[in-house]
């Protein structure tokens, strides 16, 4: 977490020393046409087994992944860190269902979240190598934003912000 997340003296103001930065995206898929795809095309475009979520060639969903046993499109490939020189966020996705759009199509996706200690070393090289990920043919970013959140409470006396909003920063 020290190393990806949190950011320290030398990498932000003073104000965000122990906070983190938050990349917010709102990712519609397109389910009509990622269910007429077929099973096989699925799992090779995500670079994991459906049924057990496991990489490419492995058994398990938390198995290391065999980046070199997927396709170079992969997402799993394309967004792992040793594809991007090092490259790590702490992210998490939370699927959505809206209903539909008005067309009879399902609204539909993934809310992610994604921390790191600087957007310029952890999501945008991410992001660039992905450009090139086979999923983008079934998704759609609708929204996105970037987030400063300050580091937490330390003791009775602390607030939240105390470091940006009481100018000692």
């Amino acid at each position: 977490m020290k190393k990806f997340v949190w950011v320290d003296e030398k990498e932000g103001p003073d104000w965000m020393v122990d906070g983190s930065y938050l990349v917010a995206r709102r990712i519609r898929m397109h389910i009509e046409t990622w269910d007429r795809t077929s099973l096989q095309e699925q799992e090779d475009i995500i670079g994991r087994d459906k049924g057990e979520g496991a990489p490419v060639g492995k058994a398990k969903e938390r198995d290391e992944p065999f980046l070199k046993a997927m396709l170079p499109t992969a997402h799993v490939r394309l967004a792992h860190p040793h594809s991007n020189d090092g490259a790590t966020i702490l992210r998490r996705g939370y699927s959505f269902t809206d209903g539909t759009d008005g067309l009879g199509r399902l609204d539909a996706g993934l809310f992610f979240l994604a921390y790191q200690k600087d957007v310029r070393t952890g999501f945008v090289p991410i992001q660039r190598n992905l450009a090139t990920d086979t999923l983008n043919e079934y998704i759609q970013h609708v929204g996105s934003a970037v987030y400063a959140i300050p580091p937490g409470v330390r003791d009775k006396d602390d607030w939240w912000g105390r470091a940006l909003f009481a100018g000692e920063a």
